[in-house]
């Protein structure tokens, strides 16, 4: 008896959740803070982000999305490396407040990022790192097309990159801006 039940709670599910309607699109961006905190240095760490996402949009004002975030060049010092770059990949809960054309909502959730194009550096600690997410933004819904501009802030729990005398190490925590256009 317990396994039909199970089998009917999944099959209903499963029903209501093929019958949302999905999303998706492109996000781009770039850091509001710097990736690389320097201590001797004044020299900016800031990146460009770019990616796509896809989100279940659910009953209720609710979604999940996820994030397929590829950030680009943030600069380190010499002889070490002269660049790196960072995939993220964040798993978000979305709220909306509204059911409008502007569409107010937060989000919150968990990320996990790797870093590549960095084995130069002799003080990397980690490649891959996780942490959570917290943003807000307005979507604007105009026809077929959803633009949504965000505010996140990442706070990852390891630091991935910390030089042995001091002089540059990883910000774990990092705000951005993009700017995401699905349908």
């Amino acid at each position: 008896m317990v396994g039909m039940k199970t089998f009917l709670l999944v099959a209903v599910s499963a029903v209501i959740a093929a019958a949302q309607p999905i999303g998706a699109g492109l996000k781009v961006g770039g850091t509001l803070t710097d990736t690389i905190n320097y201590a001797l240095l004044h020299e900016s760490s800031k990146s460009a982000i770019v990616g796509a996402y896809v989100e279940v949009r659910l009953p209720a004002k609710f979604a999940i999305e996820g994030d397929f975030l590829y950030q680009t060049d943030f600069g380190l010092v010499p002889p070490f490396t002269s660049s790196g770059s960072q995939w993220v990949f964040p798993i978000l809960a979305k709220y909306r407040f509204t059911n409008g054309i502007v569409r107010p909502y937060v989000e919150g959730g968990l990320a996990f990022s790797h870093l590549s194009d960095v084995a130069n550096i002799p003080s990397l600690n980690h490649e891959s790192n996780f942490g959570i997410v917290l943003g807000g933004g307005i979507e604007l819904k105009l026809l077929f097309l959803r633009i949504s501009p965000e505010v996140r802030y990442y706070g990852y729990t390891l630091k991935s990159i910390e030089s042995v005398a001091g002089q540059f190490e990883s910000n774990r925590n990092q705000a951005v801006f993009q700017v995401g256009f699905g349908f």
